[in-house]
């Protein structure tokens, strides 16, 4: 096959330059409408979890102030709770020999600091102080479980109103002390639970922010 044969399945310049430009064209057409795509569920995510997250950064931030900005030991906030170590209050292994004040002063002041800005009180409806025992299967056993953590979170709430009486004072209202029953296989089941229920206007700014995509 000679030179003129090969010739004859080989495209002009002109030709090639056009096909290559469509190529571009439909390449670019794809990852707009992907992206267009992406963006459209990206929106509505942002708009329901940004005011989550700026009440996170808030609490965190309040957490930093009294604790410092490295990792707490002992301390964990997640998903709206405040998670503290039983050994980081009580002298012992057992609730009745007291409780170290040092801990307990920092949590209360993260508390009244969150009651006392607008921006946060708003945004907060109750503050549970749960005790959590590990529920077994003796219905008795749990029973007295129950009765006893009742007790030391109501114990545990009061040393919290001694830390900081303006708690009591100013906010009383926005406190509940309660037994958590959990399951024994979970991560620290015997975990104090500080949980911070949100208020309905949380929940209504999300739903403001998705007012314009439900259009």
């Amino acid at each position: 096959m000679n030179k003129g044969s090969f010739r004859k399945f080989i495209l002009p310049p002109g030709p090639i330059l056009s096909l290559a430009l469509i190529g571009l064209l439909l390449l670019s057409a794809m990852l707009y409408y992907r992206a267009v795509k992406i963006q459209r569920f990206m929106e509505p995510a942002l708009a329901i979890s940004q005011p989550k997250i700026r009440f996170t950064q808030s609490i965190n931030k309040l957490l930093s102030q009294e604790f410092g900005t490295k990792e707490i030991k002992g301390v964990k906030f997640q998903a709206g709770s405040i998670l503290v170590n039983p050994s980081q209050f009580f002298e012992g292994s057992h609730y009745a020999k007291g409780f170290d004040p040092v801990a307990l002063n920092k949590l209360s002041r993260v508390f009244f600091s969150a009651l006392s800005n607008e921006d946060i009180k708003k945004d907060i409806s109750l503050i549970m102080v749960n005790l959590r025992y590990p529920l077994g299967q003796d219905p008795e056993l749990n029973r007295v479980m129950s009765l006893q953590s009742q007790q030391r979170a109501w114990l545990l709430l009061n040393f919290l109103y001694t830390a900081e009486p303006r708690l009591e004072n100013k906010y009383g209202t926005y406190f509940v002390a309660a037994a958590m029953p959990v399951s024994r296989i979970a991560k620290e089941n015997n975990w104090i639970e500080f949980r911070i229920v949100p208020t309905e206007h949380l929940h209504i700014e999300v739903l403001q922010k998705l007012e314009k995509y439900m259009q």
